[in-house]
């Protein structure tokens, strides 16, 4: 067993610290990772006791790992360094003749060998976590489509009334200024979408469809991600919407969300993401229509 240094960070610190900083809840990685959430806490707290046989436990730390974006392989080795749990080493079995008064009848070997194998199936589905409660679900903040606005048209000038006077001093009816213009977004013409981490933030980029992800992990603060433009579906999922910027064609976004707000199923496509950030088209008053024509 290697030998660990003094007031090195132990496994368990290590992956709860990486599990924190990407802000994701210990709920939300057992669902993600399916390690029963009992044994997250176990080896979050080094509790070494209450975990199951070495070789589970060790694809259990190198799963939970790879979740925050550490390499699973160094964690294993820490963790075995760190354990005193052993390996089953099986005994050699003795060579000398029995005494056939002495061997057992076949109804009671086959009877032991019924029972060892249930004993087995008990334990092998404890300590995959089968008997454990289901997690309950953690809220998950949804994020709903822009409603588009309606197209605003111009009336067309009504027709003088016969016989009505005209005041040519009178001035036109003209549009409101101040009024933001509403943002067309044609499909296929946004461009590139790249994500640039402010912060180190954990993100999970994945297609629902096809059960599948294109980036899983740790972004670096600074480090950017380029969504691949040839995978049309990719949803986002991460715990820190506000530390992550991104552009659309070379075009700044508004934030997707708070410092430390939580978004889910958010789609990655460049229109999708340009008509989220597009302000709402203003509605135009009855007064900007002008004063009506005067009657005979």
């Amino acid at each position: 067993m290697e030998a660990i240094e003094p007031g090195a960070q132990r496994t368990g610190a290590i992956l709860a610290a990486a599990r924190q900083a990407a802000g994701i809840d210990l709920v939300d990685m057992a669902r993600e990772t399916r390690v029963p959430l009992r044994h997250l806490k176990a080896i979050e707290d080094d509790s070494h006791a209450s975990l199951p046989a070495l070789p589970y436990t060790i694809g259990f730390v190198k799963t939970y790992a790879r979740a925050v974006g550490l390499d699973p392989e160094t964690m294993a080795a820490q963790f075995r360094a760190e354990t005193s749990k052993q390996a089953h080493v099986p005994s050699v079995p003795s060579l000398e003749p029995l005494d056939e008064r002495r061997v057992p009848s076949s109804r009671l070997v086959l009877a032991s060998v019924a029972v060892i194998a249930l004993i087995i199936v008990a334990l092998s589905a404890w300590g995959a976590g089968l008997f454990d409660p289901v997690p309950s679900a953690a809220p998950v903040v949804a994020v709903a489509d822009p409603v588009p606005a309606p197209a605003v048209t111009e009336a067309p000038a009504a027709d003088p009334v016969p016989g009505a006077v005209l005041d040519p001093a009178a001035p036109a009816a003209m549009p409101d200024p101040a009024a933001p213009a509403a943002v067309a977004v044609a499909p296929g013409a946004a461009g590139p979408v790249v994500l640039t981490a402010t912060e180190d933030v954990w993100i999970k980029i994945y297609d629902r469809a096809t059960k599948t992800s294109a980036k899983i992990g740790i972004l670096k603060n600074g480090e950017s991600f380029a969504v691949p433009t040839d995978r049309p579906g990719l949803l986002l999922w991460t715990g820190k919407a506000g530390a992550l910027a991104v552009t659309v064609g070379g075009r700044r976004i508004p934030p997707l969300g708070g410092p430390v707000e939580t978004i889910r199923d958010l789609s990655l496509a460049g229109p999708d993401l340009l008509a989220r950030a597009a302000p709402p088209a203003a509605a135009v008053s009855p007064a900007a229509a002008g004063p009506a024509a005067p009657g005979v």
